[in-house]
């Protein structure tokens, strides 16, 4: 049985992301196909302009045969994290495919970095400062692109197993603005804070966007009404960077000149968005320190090939599969609530997100 996984953020899902998943399916063969999936928040510290059970509807509606969630606190972090965490949560899935998108697409070199002990979530900076690496990786130097850095992070986590990586090259950039019928998500997301029409590209109707300028008052205020000892205490804050970021919304009034200010060769955009996110949240250190260890896998969603799949794990005691809110484990339940609550704060309807929260999964 061919069993697939994907990793996503859907931010939001477009015909790219179409495009990716047939492709996977095609290569592998897929009797079943698993995606895991960030939830309204991202891997690079922003808010998800649709919300999960959206991507979960759309992922459905594409073929995905199972929807599951990476937990938020593995999601806002580096590329280490969010690849292992993902991967923990695919094989303990079942895979024996992982298919994932690269700009290079070039399988062994991707394989020759992952083997090699540089740390890949400062490598731009460590490549900005002129350190040399083995020229086997001459192709990665130039330019390290966001979807090059997971696929490393993947293999990485890979390893020692018999699942077999896939990767499918990009086929345009992540950066890239133009609206065509395959666009970046940060086009689609121009296009949609813009006004313009993006149903070139998606199929997703985003009807309540949201992004981290739309929070940023709500972020404001907290970094100006708590202590400089507050802020030092919440998740991923460090090196003194709470009395910049204090300092910085007493100053500026808009989120892109608050982050502007607060980046710099130590800290990149993707390390102050994650930063402020968490702030927003409130997620402190000493929460993240008790944590129990990763062994459920929450599901959002999934079709009747999904449902008779799920059923192999009912007696498995190595993996507990959560369809409901109130079986998360204790400690990861606290924060995921905090979390849920924060993001339908943002909402015109905040009560009916918090009832999708608690209710089971989507069925299609």
């Amino acid at each position: 049985m061919n069993i697939t996984g994907i990793v996503v953020e859907y931010n939001p899902f477009h015909n790219g992301h179409i495009y990716h998943l047939n492709k996977a399916k095609e290569l592998t063969d897929a009797d079943i196909t698993i995606a895991v999936s960030s939830g309204n928040f991202t891997q690079r510290g922003e808010i998800s302009i649709i919300d999960k059970y959206q991507k979960c509807e759309e992922a459905l509606k594409a073929g995905v045969d199972l929807f599951v969630e990476l937990p938020y606190i593995y999601t806002v972090q580096n590329a280490s994290v969010f690849g292992e965490k993902s991967v923990e949560i695919l094989k303990m899935l079942g895979i024996n495919n992982l298919v994932f998108g690269s700009e290079t697409g070039n399988m062994e070199e991707l394989l020759s970095f992952a083997r090699h002990s540089i740390n890949i979530d400062h490598l731009k900076e460590a490549l900005n400062k002129g350190e040399s690496y083995p020229k086997a990786y001459g192709l990665l130097a130039g330019s390290i692109f966001p979807n090059d850095i997971l696929a490393i992070s993947y293999l990485r986590a890979l390893e020692g197993t018999d699942i077999k990586p896939i990767a499918i090259n990009r086929t345009n950039t992540y950066k890239g603005l133009e609206l065509e019928e395959i666009a970046s998500a940060r086009a689609i997301r121009e296009a949609v804070r813009n006004n313009l029409d993006y149903s070139i590209a998606t199929p997703t109707q985003i009807n309540e966007p949201l992004f981290n300028e739309d929070i940023y008052p709500y972020l404001q205020r907290k970094l100006l009404s708590s202590s400089v000892e507050e802020i030092r205490d919440i998740f991923l804050v460090s090196e003194g960077i709470e009395n910049l970021l204090i300092k910085n919304a007493q100053e500026y009034d808009t989120y892109e000149d608050f982050v502007s200010h607060s980046v710099s060769k130590r800290y990149t955009r993707a390390r102050i968005n994650r930063i402020c996110i968490n702030i927003l949240n409130n997620i402190k250190k000493e929460e993240v320190k008790d944590l129990e260890e990763l062994n459920y896998v929450r599901v959002l969603g999934f079709n009747e090939k999904g449902r008779e799949y799920l059923r192999r794990f009912r007696d498995d005691e190595n993996i507990k599969i959560v369809t409901q809110f109130k079986n998360i484990p204790e400690n990861h339940k606290k924060i995921e609530w905090k979390v849920a609550n924060m993001y339908a704060s943002f909402l015109k309807d905040r009560k009916a997100y918090l009832l999708k929260e608690l209710k089971g999964p989507i069925i299609r």
